[in-house]
């Protein structure tokens, strides 16, 4: 007795031609080799057997009709075939005297043709061969859409962990743009308040990309959320990531983090830079400062320390800080933007309003790789307007 599953394994053909001999004769070869058959003796019936029904094989006759316009609506069904099922197999069937008929349709998108009168083998091995390939279709088909599905779940879940918009300070003017290489990146920032006059912020870069990345970073965003409290410093803060990410280690990937504390009243920045690039500071006295590396990177040795520091800060300076997919970002010569071109770009910036300089910078760095950035890519910028001044969110 024929299982359930048999039944469902069983291949289904569905067969068009206008001649009932044709039709009883591939009935009783396909059904023969276990086939499943479904017949049709013209275009409109075809399609409707198609609307309702899967089939594994559309075997159908090029010629409906005689006289000049034989093969239109052989050709014609193609067509609305393909439309209706583009991943369904379909051989085509002519005469002898049709065979530029038959490359037509090949040229349309029919897999194979077949000759009448046919040979019975050849006939059984182009069915076999273009079911499998069907089938193997198919199934790479279905993979995608849910490989797509767990990318869309994934991008949104990454885009969660940033923040939806940045907070209004007083005293501070704050900048931001984020864009990944691909669809999930291995950038992140987060800004967050501390108290009423104490901003936490951070910019890391997890090495890699696409899913192994993300989930390094939704580890690095649930650690640092929970540690960072306006009590805690920096220093310590980052050791407790550090040892988060050695203890959760479910990749080879490791990460480099700039965390900080802007306090507002006392125009103070304390921080720690965990192997990243160095943060930037424009002086509103012209002078320029790079904060650099007191630890190294996260995620990859448990024993590290880090050394957290402080700098003062004034009225009218602007911070900024980057991800090495800015620095690195290549030219179609293959000249890096580069440390030196940035810093001659900050200067000129420097005295434009927040959202402005940020925007031709950004616009600076799409123009000099076209538009093609090799790496994730962010940059966060601050600026100190003092206990008196106003912020604004920019995006």
């Amino acid at each position: 007795m024929e299982t359930a599953t048999q039944r469902i394994d069983k291949p289904r053909i569905l067969i068009a031609d206008d001649q009932a001999d044709i039709l009883t004769a591939l009935e009783l070869l396909l059904n023969s080799q276990g086939y499943e058959i479904r017949s049709a003796r013209s275009p409109a019936a075809a399609l409707e057997a198609l609307r309702g029904n899967r089939f594994d094989l559309f075997l159908m006759d090029l010629n409906y009709t005689a006289g000049p316009t034989s093969g239109r609506e052989g050709l014609e069904l193609l067509a609305q075939v393909q439309r209706l099922e583009p991943l369904l197999p379909v051989v085509v069937m002519t005469a002898w005297g049709s065979i530029d008929l038959a490359v037509e349709a090949m040229r349309l998108g029919a897999a194979n043709f077949i000759q009448k009168p046919w040979d019975n083998r050849r006939l059984l091995e182009v069915v076999r061969e273009q079911i499998e390939r069907g089938r193997t279709r198919r199934q790479v088909e279905r993979e995608l859409a849910a490989e797509k599905l767990e990318f869309d779940d994934a991008e949104a879940l990454q885009r969660a962990f940033l923040p939806p918009s940045l907070p209004e300070v007083e005293g501070c003017e704050m900048a931001v743009q984020w864009r990944p290489r691909r669809r999930i990146g291995g950038d992140y920032y987060d800004i967050f308040l501390l108290d009423s006059r104490r901003v936490g912020f951070c910019v890391a870069d997890v090495s890699g990309k696409g899913v192994p990345a993300a989930l390094l970073m939704s580890n690095l965003q649930a650690g640092l959320r929970s540690f960072a409290t306006a009590s805690m410093p920096p220093a310590e803060v980052v050791s407790r990531v550090n040892q988060l990410l050695c203890t959760n280690h479910l990749t080879n990937k490791f990460v480099t983090l700039f965390y900080g504390i802007l306090d507002l009243g006392r125009l103070e920045l304390t921080y720690v830079n965990a192997g990243h690039p160095p943060l930037i500071i424009h002086k509103a006295d012209g002078r320029r400062l790079e904060l650099g590396g007191t630890g190294g990177i996260v995620g990859f040795f448990p024993s590290l320390t880090y050394r957290q520091e402080a700098m003062p800060l004034e009225e009218g300076d602007t911070l900024w800080l980057f991800t090495d997919g800015i620095l690195e970002a290549r030219d179609p010569f293959e000249a890096e933007f580069g440390a030196a071109h940035l810093a001659a770009l900050l200067g000129e910036i420097k005295g434009a309003p927040l959202a402005e300089a940020k925007n031709r910078l950004w616009n600076a760095l799409l123009a000099h790789c076209r538009g093609d950035l090799e790496d994730d890519a962010t940059m966060l910028a601050f600026r100190i307007h003092g206990p008196n001044g106003t912020a604004f969110s920019h995006f």
